[in-house]
């Protein structure tokens, strides 16, 4: 579980946050939602520390994961030498053990990027780019993933593939939060849901709670219409 409680901050005078608490529940796939500004990604940069805060944070994760926006990358390194770089931020050391190779290798047939791996990493088309990263996250142990915005530059194909992959992931013991702005995607992959309206208000629940017309209305000042078909959340738009 991780929680924060009694969260202000304010960003060149401007309230983001004022009193507000939020809880991640452990072993689920969280999606954070909102428009462009609400503060998503600063609330994931709270969470690691990469922002400071005025607030309480309770984290019995032992390790995050977490993918800005835009990660760097050294140029002219390859795209297996990118992703083994995980084990020697862990450890110092020269060179990869055949089980950290072989770990390697699986990681990146599992995000489909095996037959690029001796490419250079910048010659990765952007969600090329973000699948290597997930092949990070894969290889990093950690049981606590903040991403923000994974799914960029993907399309839907890969979007789907990242999410069952993620999915498979929470199953076997990773809690996950991630910045999503497609609503219906997010809708039947997440388990959790994290809303940030204009006033920088959060609004949170489970997929029951949180799907609901006022609550999106309040998140982006939109009149929604949600269909549950079987458990299957779907969400229009009302002309």
């Amino acid at each position: 579980m991780l929680k924060i409680q009694n969260l202000n901050f304010k960003f060149n005078e401007k309230v983001i946050f004022d009193n507000a608490e939020l809880e991640i529940p452990k072993g689920k796939i969280s999606i954070i939602m909102g428009a462009n500004g609400a503060g998503k990604s600063t609330l994931l940069k709270i969470i690691t520390n990469n922002i400071k805060a005025d607030c309480s944070i309770i984290n019995e994760f032992k390790e995050t994961f977490y993918l800005p926006q835009n990660p760097y990358y050294p140029y002219g390194v390859s795209v297996f030498d990118y992703v083994s770089s995980v084990f020697y931020k862990k450890n110092w050391k020269w060179f990869l053990s055949k089980a950290e190779e072989s770990k390697v290798n699986e990681a990146l047939k599992m995000v489909e990027l095996f037959n690029q791996k001796d490419m250079e990493i910048q010659k990765l088309s952007a969600g090329e780019f973000q699948k290597a990263n997930f092949a990070l996250g894969l290889l990093s142990g950690a049981d606590l993933f903040l991403l923000d915005e994974p799914l960029s530059n993907m399309d839907l194909i890969n979007q789907i593939k990242t999410l069952e992959n993620l999915t498979n992931l929470v199953k076997s013991g990773v809690t996950s939060v991630l910045i999503m702005h497609d609503i219906n995607i997010a809708a039947n992959f997440g388990d959790y849901f994290i809303g940030i309206n204009k006033d920088h208000k959060i609004v949170s629940g489970s997929k029951e709670e949180f799907f609901k017309p006022q609550n999106l209305n309040d998140i982006y000042n939109i009149d929604f219409r949600i269909m549950n078909d079987d458990d299957k959340i779907f969400v229009q738009i009302v002309d």
